[in-house]
Order: structure tokens, then C-alpha cells, then sequence
């Protein structure tokens, strides 16, 4: 089990969703739902995901 950090800056964030969305697109259940969903845009899609929790967890509105 990786040890859980503090989430206080913009990296801190990106890995957050980087290793959730890593999780996701390996899931047998789940893939297919997002992959459908996002197709081939998932740079802008996880540049959307950075900014909202940049908003919600840092309070730095984007």
C-alpha cells in the first residue's frame, strides 16, 4: 500500500489523477465506460479533472 501524502500542491494533484485514471483504464469494468465516453481526449480531460480538484482541494480557483 503507497503511504498516504498530504495533497497541498498542483503536482500533488496530477498524480492523484494520473494513478486513479491509471487504475481506471486498466479496470475490466470500467474502461470501456470511459473510453467510450472520453475517446481520444484524454489530455483535455485530465487537464479539466488537474483544474477542478486544483479548485476544490488548493482553493485556487482556475
Amino acid at each position: 500500500m503507497i503511504p498516504k501524502k498530504e495533497i497541498s500542491t498542483l503536482d500533488d494533484i496530477k498524480s492523484m489523477v494520473d494513478a486513479f485514471y491509471e487504475k481506471v483504464q486498466k479496470d475490466s469494468l470500467l474502461k470501456d465506460i470511459f473510453n467510450e465516453k472520453i475517446q481520444e481526449r484524454w489530455p483535455d480531460h485530465l487537464e479539466k479533472m488537474y483544474k477542478f480538484w486544483q479548485t476544490v482541494l488548493l482553493e485556487e480557483h482556475t
